[in-house]
């Protein structure tokens, strides 16, 4: 669940050093009261942080018909899993 940050609309709030911040699920509301002070607030922009995916499973994907490689050193790949393509690809770097 992200973690997003509200701050009162129209004055500072001492309780809340200015910022709440409230885990919410991505489809839930946006809140209209601090759950702290009970001011009106907005949700801000602040910085997001997350992983866009998982590794590669070369034989999960040599299964649906890809190929994967692998770096073995400078300019040099080797095939991990697959059927098509070379088994070693020189690339000048």
């Amino acid at each position: 669940m992200p973690i997003y940050e509200y701050e009162p609309e129209d004055r500072d709030c001492f309780l809340c050093d200015g910022v709440v911040e409230v885990m919410q699920g991505v489809e839930e509301d946006h809140l209209k009261f601090c759950p702290t002070c009970g001011l009106a607030v907005h949700r801000i922009i602040s910085r997001a942080s997350f992983k866009v995916g998982k590794g590669v499973d070369a034989d999960k994907a040599a299964a649906k018909g890809f190929s994967t490689w692998k770096k073995a050193g400078k300019g040099v790949w080797e095939k991990v899993a697959g059927e098509k393509g070379p088994d070693i690809i020189h690339k000048p770097e």
